[in-house]
C-alpha cells in the first residue's frame, strides 16, 4: 500500500508543481502590471532580470531602461482597464516560455468627435527565469496586436507585417519595411 502511495505521489508531484508555476507566473504578471502602472522604475524593475528584452512587432527591441523611460512619457489613465490571460506555460527547469494574452480598453473621444471604447487584444511570447527573487521577466516578444472601436476589429497587425503606406509615405517605426509597434492606446 505504502508503494501504491508513493508510485501515486511521483504520478501528482509533477502537475502539482507546474500548477504552482502557473500561479507565481501569473502573480508575477499582475505585480508588474501594477507597477507598470506607477511608471515607477523602482518598482518594476525588480521584476524584470537583468539581461531583460522586449521585441516589437517590428523587431525593434528595448532594455528594462528603455522600457521604463519611455513609460514615464506616457500619462497614467486611470480609467484604462486590462486583464492578462496566460495561454500556455511551458517549464523546462528555471526557464518558463508563456504565451500571453493582454486585452486593454479606455474610452475616449474618436476622430470624428464621438466617445468611443478603444481597445487592443496583443498576444506575446515571454521568457520567464527563476532566480533567487523568484521569477524574473527575461524577454517579452510582441506576436500581434488587434486594434478595436466599440467592439469592432479595425486593425489586426502581426508581427513581420509589410509597413502600410499612408499620403506621406511609410507609417510606423519599424526597421527594415516591417510594421512597428501601434500608436499606444492607453498607458502601455
Amino acid at each position: 500500500m505504502a508503494l501504491m502511495c508513493a508510485a501515486l505521489a511521483c504520478m501528482v508531484a509533477p502537475g502539482i508543481a507546474w500548477a504552482d508555476t502557473r500561479s507565481e507566473i501569473e502573480a508575477r504578471y499582475e505585480q508588474l502590471h501594477d507597477a507598470m502602472d506607477s511608471r515607477e522604475g523602482a518598482r518594476i524593475k525588480p521584476l524584470l532580470a537583468p539581461d531583460f528584452v522586449r521585441t516589437d512587432l517590428g523587431n525593434n527591441t528595448m532594455t528594462a531602461d528603455e522600457l521604463i523611460a519611455g513609460l514615464a512619457k506616457i500619462p497614467a489613465d486611470p480609467d484604462r482597464k486590462s486583464e492578462t490571460t496566460l495561454q500556455s506555460v511551458t517549464v523546462d527547469g528555471k526557464t518558463a516560455e508563456v504565451v500571453q494574452e493582454q486585452v486593454a480598453s479606455d474610452t475616449r473621444e474618436g476622430r470624428d468627435g464621438k466617445v468611443h471604447v478603444f481597445g487592443t487584444r496583443s498576444l506575446s511570447h515571454d521568457t520567464w527565469v527563476q532566480g533567487g527573487k523568484g521569477w524574473l521577466l527575461r524577454a517579452t516578444q510582441a506576436q500581434s496586436t488587434a486594434i478595436t472601436r466599440d467592439g469592432v476589429t479595425i486593425r489586426t497587425i502581426r508581427k513581420g507585417d509589410p509597413v502600410p503606406q499612408g499620403p506621406r509615405g511609410r507609417m510606423g517605426p519599424g526597421k527594415g519595411g516591417v510594421m512597428g509597434p501601434p500608436r499606444p492606446i492607453g498607458n502601455d
